[in-house]
């Protein structure tokens, strides 16, 4: 909108000023980017399925959205800055004149209370209707949304000098509250779009990354387990030869009973109860009375049994 402005405006100026879009930028990227953060998730969340761990950051309905209020936002405010003097009556033959203001001060407004009514309707990420689920419980999301809505009216009632914008009336007020509550219903009907008719539109090497991992079925044949390992084999002994499937790999409960070299060798890295550590110890003493028995002199490396003697 900035750019198609400023190249149709005879001198050359856009009509949102640096100002304006730092205050558009404060929204945007700060007070929504709270709110939203904010939000607590509504019971309704258990119910979607969840995310793979290679899943895009921006989904495909995310990008269904951007682009639908995207392409929402930027005819409103095209509209309004090229045939809007006529609708609304203003003659701005004059560019220095007060109707010529008004008109960039509507334009102005109506974009903002646009980004205020999106960000509420970006408080869904599936395709679900009911966008004020839970909006009572979050009292961050209120208090930030009166903060914008407050500080709104006050640059168009008194920041003039400083926006370069005059205050509207109550039928311009009217008009731009209620061209940008048309983000609601838009936004409603871009859910009830199927995600397969938006996935074709999408480029090639971001439809790659939506594209699910569909798992390869291994064909069970004769003598086969249910884990398509042969029934006669086993992990270490037949691994690599004939009869083992290409690209077979061992489930996980085989992992769950291997042991590094540490935790065969010393029993102190294994978990064990208390009866068997008091039945290990008992072994130890005995094997250690044992060997001292066999170590005195005289004894002539005979074999003797302690448990016996006892």
């Amino acid at each position: 909108m900035t750019f198609i402005s400023a190249v149709s405006n005879p001198n050359g100026e856009s009509v949102l000023k640096a100002v304006q879009l730092l205050w558009v930028n404060l929204i945007m990227d700060t007070f929504a980017a709270l709110a939203l953060a904010t939000d607590p998730p509504a019971p309704s969340v258990l119910h979607r399925k969840p995310d793979r761990k290679s899943a895009p950051l921006i989904t495909l309905r995310m990008w269904k959205m951007i682009i639908g209020q995207a392409i929402c936002q930027l005819a409103i405010t095209l509209v309004l800055y090229f045939a809007g003097a006529s609708l609304m009556g203003y003659d701005v033959s004059d560019p220095t004149g007060d109707p010529k203001k008004h008109l960039d001060t509507l334009i102005f407004n109506t974009f903002v209370w646009l980004q205020i009514f999106n960000e509420v309707n970006n408080r869904r990420l599936d395709n679900k209707l009911n966008i004020f689920e839970g909006i009572h419980r979050n009292y961050w999301f209120l208090g930030i949304n009166l903060i914008m809505i407050g500080g709104q009216v006050l640059i168009i009632f008194v920041g003039g000098g400083a926006f370069q914008i005059t205050p509207l009336t109550g039928k311009e007020w009217g008009i731009s509250i209620g061209i940008g509550a048309i983000s609601l219903p838009f936004g409603a009907f871009i859910r009830c779009i199927p995600d397969e008719w938006v996935r074709p539109l999408v480029p090639e090497f971001i439809r790659r990354r939506f594209r699910a991992k569909e798992p390869v079925a291994i064909e069970k044949k004769p003598g086969e387990k249910k884990d398509g390992m042969p029934e006669d084999s086993d992990v270490e002994g037949n691994a690599g030869k004939v009869g083992v499937p290409e690209g077979w790999h061992a489930p996980l409960r085989i992992y769950s009973s291997v042991r590094g070299k540490r935790a065969e060798t010393h029993n102190e890295h294994v978990r064990r109860s208390f009866h068997k550590y008091v039945s290990d110890q008992k072994v130890k003493v005995k094997e250690g009375a044992k060997a001292a028995v066999v170590a005195m002199p005289g004894m002539g490396g005979s074999k003797v049994d302690v448990g016996k003697e006892r």
